[in-house]
Order: C-alpha cells, then structure tokens, then sequence
C-alpha cells in the first residue's frame, strides 16, 4: 500500500488502507453539489460524518446566506406574528435529536428487483469514486429522456444517514406565537427555487407515458399536519454533527421530521404558516405521494418511514466466502421508532433466529445488529433480515406504489460459500 493511500494531508486516518468515507456528488452547471449518496457500507458507527451525508436539492441549490443576515418569519393564524434571527433562536433553551434522514425515494430499485418476473440487475449500495448522475444530469434530449437511460443515469441507493441534530423545539415557537383555533397545518417555505425536473417523477414511476404537472418556477415548500409540528422531537436546527450546519444541509436553519421522509425536512427556512387548510403544495400533491398510478385519483401524501433491517456484511457482490464463523451485520430504523427485533434468516426465509440489537436510547436513530453464522457445507445461501419495531410494525410494511417511495422490501443477499 502507498503511502500516497494511507494519507490525507499531514494525518494517518484510520487503517493504513482507509480514507475517511465521503460522499460523491454530483454537481449543477455551476459547479454546486445537487446530489450526493452516502457510502452507507463504508461506515461503522451509527451517526454519519457530514462529509459523508446524502444531499438531495430538489430544486436549485441556492445562494448561500450569511447567518448574521438570516431571518425568518412566523404568520397565518396566530396571535403573535414574529421574525426572528439565528441568534434570536439560540436564545431559547435547545434540544439535540439522533435521527436517520432517509430519502423517500431511497432503494426505490428494489421495487423492481424483487418482483417476481421482472428479472431486474440487483442494485449496488456501492458508491464509486467516479460517482456521477443526479437530478438534472441525464439531459434532455430524445435520447436521455429514454426511461431506461434515465433509471441507468439516476441510482436511489445511499440516500440514507444518521445524524445528530441541535436546535429548538418546533413546539416552543408554535406555542409563542400562539396558534389559533381552527388551525390544520403548518406550512413551511424555504428560498430554494426552480422548476421541478420531470425527469424524477418519470425516474420513480419507472415510465414516462403520462402528463407531468408543471407548476412554473416555485419555491420548496411543504405543509405538515399541526400534530406533527408540535411533537416534541421535530425540531428546527441549525446544527448537525456537532457542528454548524453546512449549507448543502439547509443552513442557517432546517427542520428536523424524525420518522418522516427526508422531503419533509425542509431546508434553508424562509418563512411559516400557521394555516385552516392543507395547500396544494407541488412537493406533497404531485410528488412524494402514494398511489396505484399517475392517474389515481386518490393520492395521499407520503410521510412516515417503513421499517428497514440493512444486511451491510456479506455482501454478494463482494464474492464468496471461506466455511466457517461469520457475522452478519447490519443497520435498522423505523420511521415510528425504535426497532426492537431484527431477525436473521440463511436458508431464504425457511426458518429464522433472533440477532442481537445494539442497546441505544435514541429512538429515530438507527441500530446495529449482530448475528453469528456457522456453515460448515460449501453452497449457494440466501440470507435474509427484517426488523420488528416497537410499534409492532413488521417489515415489509409499505405497498408498491407508482412513484416507488417509501420501499422497506426484504431484499435477499446471495452468498456462496467456498470450502476454506
């Protein structure tokens, strides 16, 4: 190994044949980080180093703002209309959560690969170093507007990461400026813009023979059932990881939605309502919304996470294995908390035993788990895990649905297992 390989900067980090794990991005015209999957098999711990957090912008990336000249505005239907800034929210006393971001659209490939008939390349949760493709980056002429060029150029894998988030209660600045009567949704406006590419919807329904709405030029937004924003882990941060956010992450201030999708952490706050309805917000309407096709007339927003169980060692693509002792790894979160049984199956769902769960008291956050596999006879095994959380959820939980969102499939991994 070169000694080129073992360093970064003047510091050894890590294992002589480790780097840090990063994210690749993949950027706009302008050079700006629009996308980014999280190298979710290259990491240990529970909580993902910043540098190697997913970043989705779903519209431009905007200009970044100085936190000294950050405000934002409380209005609609309250008593006490109120602006604040950075400082003025430091002022009140915080609150630090440990949740799992997940992008509703993450693992959306899997829905295909474990239909029966379809036939379908396993998706890799690799990241390479030559990471490319991204929202706006399949073109748009005839040619890459092809679905199948389109899901090749667009992966959803590694768009899921644990983090530590610091800032104050939703709840407290609802309750100061006193919600009135009659109240159904808070709606939350951030100062990204842009036209909504059609390309995702077409890359989620895995088609593009339908009408997409086109609603202009607009700003993020998303309008959240009054219960939720008061709950008392839904947050507005303006840390994460123990430090400042970065504005790939919404600084100089985002919302914190444990259990919810990662749409509904809306980023780079400009101002909220207090509102007596639900508007009809592009990015809760026309996407991240469930249904049986584009034409369903009953589609209902997408909002709380599935129940996932993540075999992270072994992999199959990462080849055979000796006969022996092995441990079966993995990660599992549940978008209602804690997940308290994670199950292990090697002979494809015949039979299944209980692996061990990590202790945590982080209910949003993921888990690792742990299960020892004695095979003494060379084959083909198919391993697989799910989880169980505490609301008594088992997964697979979600339905398919045209966008693809929201997928919590028990996928299996194919090991072959040499003699030693």
């Amino acid at each position: 190994m070169s000694e080129e390989m073992e360093l970064e900067g003047e510091w050894v980090m890590g294992w002589p044949d480790r780097k840090r794990a990063r994210v690749m991005p993949s950027k706009d015209a302008e050079g700006r980080t629009i996308f980014a999957r999280s190298p979710v098999l290259d990491l240990e711990g529970v909580l993902t180093p910043t540098d190697a957090y997913y970043v989705i912008a779903q519209l431009n990336m905007p200009d970044p703002v100085h936190p000294d000249d950050f405000s934002f505005s409380i209005g609609g239907m309250v008593n006490n209309p109120i602006e604040y800034a950075l400082e003025d929210i430091r002022k009140f006393p915080g609150r630090t959560v440990r949740a799992v971001t997940e992008c509703a659209g993450n693992d959306g490939e899997f829905w295909d690969y474990i239909e029966e008939g379809k036939n379908t390349r396993k998706p890799s949760l690799r990241v390479v170093q030559a990471e490319e493709g991204g929202w706006r980056q399949s073109g748009d002429d005839e040619e890459s507007m092809k679905i199948e060029n389109i899901l090749e150029s667009i992966p959803t894998t590694g768009l899921v990461s644990g983090g530590e988030w610091t800032g104050v209660p939703f709840k407290t600045l609802l309750e100061l400026a006193g919600i009135q009567d009659g109240a159904v949704s808070v709606a939350l406006h951030g100062w990204d813009e842009g036209r909504p590419d059609p390309v995702t919807q077409y890359m989620s329904a895995g088609r593009t023979d339908f009408d997409v709405v086109d609603p202009g030029v607009i700003n993020y937004a998303k309008a959240m059932p009054i219960e939720k924003a008061l709950h008392e882990d839904t947050i507005l941060a303006w840390a994460h990881n123990g430090e400042y956010l970065t504005h790939v992450h919404g600084a100089p201030l985002r919302l914190v939605v444990p259990g919810w999708a990662g749409n509904w952490w809306v980023k780079w706050i400009d101002r909220i309502e207090i509102l007596d309805h639900t508007p009809d917000f592009y990015y809760q309407t026309h996407y991240f919304v469930s249904g049986k096709s584009p034409d369903d007339p009953n589609k209902k927003p997408m909002k709380v996470l599935g129940v996932k169980a993540l075999i992270t060692s072994p992999r199959d693509e990462d080849g055979p294995i000796k006969c022996g002792s092995h441990a079966i790894t993995g990660r599992t979160w549940s978008g209602e908390g804690a997940v308290v049984r994670v199950e292990i199956s090697t002979d494809g769902g015949e039979s299944w035993n209980d692996a061990i769960i990590e202790e945590s008291n982080d209910r949003w956050l993921w888990r690792r788990f742990h299960y020892v596999w004695d095979v003494s006879e060379p084959g083909q095994y198919k391993i697989m895990a799910r989880g169980t959380d505490e609301k008594g959820r088992v997964q697979p939980t979600m339905d398919w649905n045209f966008q693809r969102k929201h997928f919590d499939g028990i996928v299996p991994e194919n090991i072959i297992v040499e003699k030693g």
